[in-house]
Order: structure tokens, then sequence, then C-alpha cells
């Protein structure tokens, strides 16, 4: 019912919206675009500098492109903002604050546009030079598109080397199945120091770290049917396993933070004062900045693959990343702005690599590859302050990296198996069993909330 009522609302204010947009065109104003890109008021002044580095450069490149620059709300959910804002008309005119998994279920609910003529006749993407990760997620099999990619990423396991040293272990002996995982970490643990051998998130984001988990253990958190629709998969024999896993973690090794519903700001924290062994990020996340306030220092700070279940099983990483949409209120001379200004923020190449040398000279370059295939190296190569083992370990990880699923309703399915895993992981002596009864009940809401997404495969 509230997609409904959205897609009513926005289709409705986008009359209105169309009938402004001829106004402006025909009295030769200039044409107008609303960017949230500004950082919060206690953001870092390197992401200021960077701030004003991207803003002047574009109001530079595009003068008769008339900005307004502003963000979102600090301290809640930015989908709900974004909507809210639609729904009144308003909004940002270009974004790239969404996840490519968001894609499918905004499509079909309306709340950004369609930018197939844009991308159709895209140079770069037909000579093949436009990351291709996400396409699937990003249009329909009909040839329609609705984002391009902004910052694809990939995380797995970090650790710090310093940590692992003072519980005793060998920095460069990192584990390759659950079984090692859970020893070294039960090993590199000690509560009272506080040391923690695994930092295990368990609050709200709890999804985004089971999931490849539960790829290591040969599973899936989703499965497409032949219709297209989706089966629920995590709660098949991999996904309990996966979650029986993290229940061990926590009680028959102690090997964990003592709450693991901690905020995930409390969640990094941890790793950034070099109270874990292991935990989830990448590197370049944790800037030099960052780590001084600590006495830590990033050539401490790795990443691997979560390892695979068993001798012999598949390490995994995981990949996500960020996109470009357009608001669907935005006139025809507001989406041919919005691309050019787009198009010259990820895929300039003079843009590029003098906004990668300033984040380099302020220790902000981070480890997501460049959207423009033939530029990856090119950033890499700019990073002379990155440690020297971080190149190899991202490019190892890379290699076997997963796309995070993107089915419709991804989202409501991360949100609706919060609950349960919590209680598996929180739950002492749970069974299997248990823990799969808790996961089938989840998988049957899901069915029944989302039939138009999920259906049980025939």
């Amino acid at each position: 019912m509230r997609k409904s009522i959205v897609a009513l609302t926005i289709a409705v204010v986008m009359l209105i919206a169309i009938g402004m947009s001829f106004a402006v065109s025909a009295e030769g104003e200039k044409v107008k675009l609303k960017l949230y890109l500004m950082p919060q008021d206690d953001a870092q002044e390197a992401d200021w500098t960077l701030y004003d580095h991207e803003k002047n450069s574009v109001e530079a490149k595009y003068p008769d492109i008339e900005f307004e620059w502003t963000r979102l709300a600090p301290g809640t959910d930015y989908r709900q903002q974004y909507d809210t804002l639609l729904m009144a008309g308003d909004g940002p005119t270009l974004a790239r604050q969404f996840p490519y998994v968001d894609i499918q279920t905004r499509l079909a609910n309306g709340t950004i546009a369609e930018i197939t003529e844009y991308v159709v006749n895209w140079d770069l993407k037909n000579q093949g030079l436009v990351n291709t990760t996400f396409d699937q997620a990003i249009s329909t099999p009909d040839g329609k598109w609705y984002a391009v990619p902004f910052a694809p990423y990939v995380t797995g396991i970090a650790y710090n080397k310093a940590v692992i040293r003072e519980a005793g272990g060998e920095p460069d002996h990192l584990p390759t199945t659950w079984s090692e995982f859970a020893d070294l970490a039960s090993q590199y643990t000690d509560k009272d120091e506080p040391r923690f051998g695994y930092l295990l998130l368990g609050s709200d984001y709890n999804a985004w770290t089971f999931t490849p988990w539960v790829w290591s253990a040969g599973g899936e958190m989703v499965r497409q049917n032949a219709d297209g629709s989706w089966a629920i998969a995590f709660n098949e024999e991999p996904g309990v396993n996966a979650a029986m896993y993290m229940n061990e973690l926590i009680w028959a090794r102690n090997a964990t933070q003592k709450d693991i519903l901690e905020s995930y700001d409390d969640y990094q924290n941890h790793f950034k004062a070099g109270q874990a062994a292991f935990g989830w990020g990448s590197p370049p996340d944790f800037t030099v900045e960052q780590l001084e306030k600590f006495d830590q220092v990033q050539d401490d700070i790795g990443v691997f693959p979560l390892p695979g279940k068993d001798e012999g099983g598949t390490p995994v990483a995981f990949a996500g990343g960020e996109v470009w949409t357009m608001s669907p209120l935005a006139s025809k001379e507001q989406r041919d702005a919005a691309w050019d200004v787009l198009t010259y923020l990820s895929y300039d190449e003079e843009f590029l690599i003098e906004h990668w040398k300033l984040e380099d000279s302020l220790g902000q370059l981070n480890a997501k590859p460049s959207v423009r295939t033939d530029l990856v190296e090119t950033k890499y190569a700019l990073a002379s302050k990155w440690p020297a083992h971080w190149a190899k370990e991202l490019a190892d990880a890379m290699a076997v990296a997963k796309p995070e699923p993107y089915c419709p309703n991804w989202n409501d399915l991360k949100n609706e198996i919060v609950i349960p895993l919590q209680t598996i992981y929180l739950k002492e002596g749970i069974t299997f069993d248990e823990a799969k009864a808790l996961l089938d009940d989840c998988a049957e809401r899901l069915y029944e909330m989302y039939p138009e997404t999920f259906k049980k495969p025939v």
C-alpha cells in the first residue's frame, strides 16, 4: 500500500513539476540542480577540503548551471528523507547515496528517473570503459537504465598485525577455514585487556556481514527463479550453519566483543583503538588521522577474504557500492545538466586524477576502484601513503568478491532478518533446528509481505 501511495503522490508532483519546468525554460533562466553533497558540520577538515574542490571544479566547468548545495539531516534514515522530500516536490535532482541494491525497488515505485537515452549513447560505456559490476541491478531485461556506477567497493576481514602480535600470534598466518578462524579468534581474545578476536556486527546492520558468511558456507541469501521472481535461500543449510557459527564464536569460543549489539560507530572504534585482531572492513576505511588518535598505524592494518567453511572451500569477499540516480521530477533540461555533472565528477580523467591526488595528499585516498576501468591502476598508483601490502590484499579480495544481492525488497529482507539473527546469536545453547525454525519463519513472513518479489520455487 505504501508503495502505491508513494508512486501516486510522485505522479501528481511530477505533473506539477513538468508544468513549472516549461515556465523556467520559457524565461531563459539557468538550469537549476539541487545536490545533497555537502558534509555535515562535524565532518573532518579533509572532508570539507574535498567537497570544496568538487564544488568549485564543477561550478567552474558548468557556469550555465545554477547549483544549490545542501545535505540531508543527520541522524535520520536517508532513504526515508529522500522519499519524504520527493513526495513534497523537493529533494536532490542528482543523487549518489543509493546503493545499487536499491535500484530495482526504486524503479518499480517510481522514485528515480529512467536515464536510458544517456546510457545507450554514452561513448565510454560503448567502448567498454565503464564498470559493469552493477549492470543487471541498475537496468531491466528490456534494456532500460536507471543508474550508473559511482563508488563500487570491496570488503572482507580486516586484521590488525599489532593486536595479533600482542596476543602471541603470527600476523602472516591468516586463517583459511572456519575452524582455524575460530581457533585464532579465541586465542587472541582477552576481554580484560580488552582485546577481541573477532568483532561481530550484530546490530541492525547484521545482514550485511552475515551475507558473506553464508556465501563462504556455500549458500545464498536469495536465488532467482525462472520467472524472474526470487526464492528465499538464507534458511537453507548453509545459512543456518553461518548463523550457528556466529553463535559458536560468541559462546563456545568466547571470541567476540562483549556487546555484539553495539552501534556501528562503537564497533568501528574498537578496531581503530587496537582492540580487535579481526573485524569487518577495508584497510583504507581507517585513515591515518583516525588511527593516530589511538596510537595505531595503517601499516598494521590489512584485509583478507572470508575463509571457506572447510578445507578446499572457496574464500569470498563482499562487493557493494553506490550509484548515480536522477529525480523523477527533473525536467529534460535538468536531466541533461545532471548527466553532464555526473559524468564529469565520476568519469572525467583530468578531474579524477586531480581529485585523487588531493585525496592522497590528505591521507584520504580510498580503495574503491575507479568506475572508469581504464583508470583503476592509475588511481592506485597515486596512493603514495598506502602501506605496500594493501594493493595486493585488495586485489586478492576483489578477485573473489561477490556482489551484494540486488533483488527488489532486498533492504526489506535485511531489515526483517535482523531480529531472528540476533536471537540466534544471543541464545546460548541454541540448536540447529531451533535456529532453522527462526530463519524459516522469517522466510515465510517475507513470502507473505512481498508476494510480487519472493516466491517459493516450484
